[in-house]
């Protein structure tokens, strides 16, 4: 069984600390994982404050959960600042943003927040493409790409070099080329292949694809739970097909993630 590391979790709602998901990825050879909170824009998660669950997750499992605190740049520089020294104090190592609620990250505006983000040396994750919709809060907007694609990362990627800026669902599949030109460029860029669009791009063979530089590819499921095994099978099955060695398949499954958190 090949050794993992999920670089797309987020917490559950009913599993305090994610006790009962570290004993899945036990089962199923993940040694660590990255958990990402949610937006507060109306949407129901089952929880009172899913960053406060990632601290707590984090807090409970070192070494085996990685944080990122979910920002939302409408709320304001200034707020966004603040969330992100407040959560960074509390140990999360990253972002995590879904721009689709209506900002575009590559808007000047925002340089203070990417200052602080390389200041703390933390990482950004963004959610791209396809949103489901707010059926809490429909009258929400939401953009379907908007700031919501790679390209809408490529200021902050230039000019902040020592930020790794990684792209959930492969950029979206609608923008995956994107995800391709930015990391054939940038170093500091990289792509998950977390379903839904993530795993479509492969599934259907998509120009370009093979084309993807092996160190900048990682592992992300949004809690697999026990389809941890299948995966293994299916993503083996089909990167190999694409021309990656057994060492490419380390990389991806293990090894990228494990230098971008720092893992020993």
């Amino acid at each position: 069984m090949i050794q993992k590391i999920d670089i797309h979790l987020h917490p559950i709602a009913g599993d305090p600390k994610m006790e009962k998901y570290l004993r899945i990825m036990d089962k199923h050879n993940v040694t660590a994982g990255l958990v990402h909170g949610f937006p507060e824009e109306g949407w129901d998660w089952g929880m009172s404050d899913p960053n406060e669950e990632v601290v707590e997750a984090v807090k409970a499992h070192p070494k085996r959960f990685y944080g990122t605190v979910c920002v939302n740049f409408c709320q304001g520089v200034d707020k966004t600042l603040d969330k992100i020294k407040k959560f960074g104090d509390k140990g999360l190592i990253g972002i995590k943003m879904f721009p689709n609620v209506g900002f575009d990250p590559n808007e000047d505006q925002y340089e203070p927040i990417w200052l602080e983000v390389e200041k703390r040396k933390m990482l950004v994750f963004s959610h791209c493409g396809w949103i489901l919709p707010n059926y809490k809060n429909p009258a929400m907007s939401l953009k379907s790409v908007g700031g919501a694609s790679p390209f809408h990362f490529e200021v902050p990627a230039r000019r902040h070099a020592n930020i790794n800026f990684i792209f959930a669902h492969f950029g979206g599949g609608a923008t995956y080329l994107e995800t391709l030109v930015l990391t054939s460029r940038l170093k500091n860029t990289f792509a998950d292949t977390c379903p839904g669009w993530g795993r479509w791009v492969f599934e259907n063979d998509l120009p370009g694809l093979k084309s993807m530089v092996r160190t900048q590819l990682m592992y992300g499921t949004d809690n697999a739970g026990e389809g941890y095994g299948l995966d293994d099978e299916w993503w083996s099955r089909k990167l190999t097909s694409m021309g990656f060695t057994y060492g490419d398949l380390q990389l991806y499954f293990y090894e990228n993630a494990k230098k971008i958190l720092g893992i020993a």
